[in-house]
């Protein structure tokens, strides 16, 4: 957080001028190639080895008049082999009852914005990335920015240089205001976090989570192709008819942030949009699925289920219905006020604190119910370093769903829920090449955890190598349960430029 002084000060120095001196354009990129094992693959459908190569490349260009212009691209591709039932050898074969390789290729645009700095402030428009609340770890209070979660702790855990917020399309005003900076932030466009719903081993449909189906339909799921899955799961969003892309339909933050003594201190406000709708599933549209996905491709078993009378009379009455009246969604706003608070007490401890109130939060149970709670949010860390070479982190936090229905299992949480989250990295050797650490979770609630244990060698110009693991565990509808058949041991090498 910038304190008033300093932006003041920062605002004196950019005073505008008819011919400001050029800087220079600053250009920056990586290339990470990662290879997965998969540990704990318990069927054919589950992947065996994954193959992730992704390239990121970075422009931030000055312009004349105290503007400057930021861009940012990622290329990635992800490939996947799965293995014969009974078997771990992988199966290369495009066979679709055995999956062979699969595979899934994305280009997208991330950073695209324009920064114009003058004596009332800084004025941001465009595609950029929103970082607000003082955690590293599991901020409470980071509801504005969208996040990736399509790669799992995968994604979360393996590689600690990546955060998992997403750009977004933004108008930002920060400016001097009294002692202190006002953030303004206006999101027009109603963005959802990134999911990976089937295609991985994670996935969200899977046997014992949600409805009452067969235990063949996550399986049947998860036979989709990955190039299918962001472009259905994107279907799927639209079908269940989110917030509309128009002004009235944004977002909108308030930051106020000021230096008290030692300590860096905040007030923010959110009005935004819940990403989980209220969902309400068609019955008649449950049996089908079931009815479905045991029969699989086999067309002498569908025309056997279809036989049977309860399933007819679901088809019968199934006929004519449209989609949104088989899946129903009521999308909900949500507000959000926090606190934050960092500094240093003591020197060489930093602390930090989170506390927030939302009046009302869209909430899931078991068999996918919908519930809408007023939530307290609290969190606090620690965080110490002994020279260069030792860092260590803890974190604790708490979601206090307080009108949710006491006794009553919830999907993925809990009425109380309550984590503890660290990391510890060490830099050794002559000139530090040898970075070790390791990162994880643990749900005291619902009794989960993971873990990313990792060590990394850095030699040449840019090239690092890096050795690690993702485990998880816990009850299946825990996150940590959710992604127990992930565990990856992974291979990496990286390039920067």
């Amino acid at each position: 957080m910038l304190a008033g002084a300093a932006w003041a000060q920062e605002l004196d120095q950019e005073e505008v001028s008819e011919q400001p001196a050029a800087g220079p354009t600053l250009f920056s990129g990586a290339w990470t190639a990662q290879l997965g094992v998969d540990t704990a693959a318990e069927d054919p459908q589950e992947d065996v080895l994954t193959l992730r190569n992704r390239l990121d490349l970075e422009v931030r260009h000055p312009l004349a008049n105290q503007r400057s212009v930021a861009l940012s691209a990622r290329l990635w591709h992800r490939a996947q082999v799965g293995h014969r039932p009974g078997q771990w050898t992988p199966a290369f074969t495009e066979d679709l009852p055995e999956l062979g390789m699969r595979y899934d290729a994305v280009a997208e645009l991330r950073e695209a914005s324009m920064s114009w700095t003058r004596s009332w402030g800084r004025l941001t428009v465009g595609r950029a990335v929103l970082n607000w609340g003082t955690l590293e770890l599991q901020s409470p209070l980071r509801v504005l920015a969208p996040s990736d979660f399509s790669q799992g702790l995968v994604g979360a855990l393996s590689n600690p240089d990546e955060s998992p917020l997403l750009p977004a399309w933004m108008v930002r005003w920060e400016t001097q205001l009294g002692p202190g900076q006002l953030d303004a932030v206006y999101l027009p466009f109603f963005e959802q976090h990134r999911l990976s719903p089937f295609a991985t081993d994670a996935a969200f449909v899977r046997p014992g989570l949600g409805p009452e189906l067969p235990a063949s339909i996550a399986p049947l799921l998860r036979r989709l192709d990955l190039r299918l899955d962001r472009a259905l799961g994107d279907t799927l969003l639209l079908a269940l008819k989110p917030p509309s892309a128009t002004p009235l339909d944004g977002s909108l933050g308030l930051r106020y942030g000021l230096q008290l003594g030692s300590w860096d201190l905040a007030i923010q406000a959110v009005a935004g949009w819940d990403r989980m709708p209220e969902l309400r599933f068609d019955q008649d549209l449950l049996v089908l699925l079931g009815a479905t996905a045991t029969a699989g491709f086999d067309l002498p078993k569908l025309a056997e289920a279809f036989g049977d009378p309860a399933v007819a009379a679901a088809a019968q009455r199934s006929q004519g219905k449209a989609l949104t009246d088989l899946v129903q969604a009521e999308w909900r706003r949500r507000l959000l006020v926090g606190l934050e608070a960092q500094g240093e007490p003591i020197d060489g401890w930093l602390v930090r604190a989170e506390l927030g109130w939302s009046p009302a939060k869209v909430l899931m149970d078991q068999r996918f119910l919908p519930i809408r709670s007023a939530q307290l949010l609290a969190g606090a860390g620690l965080e110490h370093g002994v020279g260069d070479w030792l860092n260590a982190l803890a974190e604790l936090t708490w979601q206090y769903s307080y009108e949710a229905p006491a006794g009553l299992p919830l999907l993925m949480t809990a009425r109380h829920q309550v984590q503890v989250a660290g990391g510890l990295q060490a830099r050794l050797g002559e000139g530090q090449p040898w970075t070790v650490q390791i990162g994880g979770l643990y749900g005291i609630s619902l009794g989960d955890w993971a873990a990313a244990p990792r060590i990394s060698y850095a030699w040449g110009q840019g090239w690092t190598a890096a050795l690690g693991a993702v485990l998880a565990d816990g009850p299946p509808l825990a996150p940590g349960g959710l992604f127990r058949t992930d565990d990856q041991v992974l291979c990496e090498v990286r390039r920067q430029f």
